[in-house]
């Protein structure tokens, strides 16, 4: 659906407003099946569980993924495999809790 803005009012003006920087009349894109989709995603946020859920996401994992880019530039694996990956994973927060511990003692 796309919805345009009316370019005159009823007295046969021209409503400035209507149009863009590159004198376009304004237009809205809405696709119905993203707004279904955003909906129901909405929906499932209200619930308080899914809440619980989506609020502890932000403060237990994101930091150390965030970290583990910034200060040791760990932006993919190096190996294949999941004990591999799991090996590789260990090392890295290793690595990352001696770095904890030496800011605390130095």
């Amino acid at each position: 659906m796309v919805y345009q803005a009316e370019s005159k009012d009823e007295n046969n003006q021209i409503i400035p407003e209507a149009f863009i920087p590159k004198q376009n009349i304004r237009r809205i894109s809405i696709n119905p099946a993203w707004e279904y989709q955003k909906a129901k995603i909405r929906d499932s946020l209200n619930n308080q569980t899914n809440t619980e859920i989506y609020a502890r996401r932000k403060i237990e994992v994101e930091p150390v993924f965030g970290q583990m880019k910034a200060h040791f530039g760990v932006t993919r694996f190096m190996v294949r495999g999941l004990e591999k990956v799991k090996r590789e994973m260990e090392i890295v927060m290793m690595a990352m809790n001696m770095a904890k511990l030496s800011e605390r003692i130095g």
